[in-house]
């Protein structure tokens, strides 16, 4: 009788001190916080890690424009995921921000009645070489557009601006296309008006 009670008393015990292992795991862990149990584990930096992407989809944009003095401008501006301009922030509750900014980069044709046809890249390699190459690993290529006042028969102005993202630095360019297919590329400098 109590040969067959230890055969069944022997499950019950295991089963009870199974119970009383698995009950206290974690009883460490009761008065720690959040942070202090994601540190001990090596994931507080997955969780106080904020990364936005600027812009969050691939921009494409297309412009094809005939002009009347018979220059015709296509312009083929779009974002590159190559070499991004990254900025890390710490907020006020220890999270790290971390803005990334693509690049962008222009392909232009530029014709005229079929006489000539110039086919170039624009992107922050190409103006690197002006004066202050640490501006240009910072900045981002803002726009492209075409200087329909200052373009005459001979020449097609573009300008485009280049920006470091989240200051105040700006830096203008004026792209001149002549009608032989000669490019110039130079800086265009911003006076202040004080009043």
């Amino acid at each position: 009788m109590f040969k067959n009670l230890k055969y069944r008393i022997l499950p019950l015990l295991v089963f009870l001190l199974a119970l009383v292992f698995f009950c206290n795991d974690g009883q460490s862990r009761i008065y720690k916080t959040n942070a202090e149990v994601l540190k001990e584990n090596n994931l507080l930096k997955n969780f106080s890690e904020v990364t936005n992407y600027k812009p969050e989809q691939p921009v494409i944009i297309k412009t094809d424009t005939i002009l009347s003095t018979g220059f015709n401008i296509k312009i083929n501006y779009n974002s590159v995921e190559e070499s991004p301009v990254v900025i890390e922030k710490t907020t006020e509750n220890n999270t790290a921000q971390k803005s990334i900014y693509k690049n962008f980069e222009a392909q232009i044709i530029v014709s005229k009645e079929n006489k000539f046809k110039k086919h170039f890249l624009l992107n922050k390699l190409v103006f690197s070489n002006f004066e202050n190459s640490d501006f240009f690993e910072k900045a981002i290529m803002q726009h492209i557009w075409i200087d329909f006042n200052a373009s005459t028969d001979k020449i097609v102005y573009l300008n485009t601006a280049f920006h470091i993202p989240e200051t105040e630095l700006y830096k203008d360019f004026i792209i001149s296309v002549y009608d032989n297919g000669t490019i110039q590329i130079k800086e265009k400098q911003l006076t202040q008006n004080i009043i």
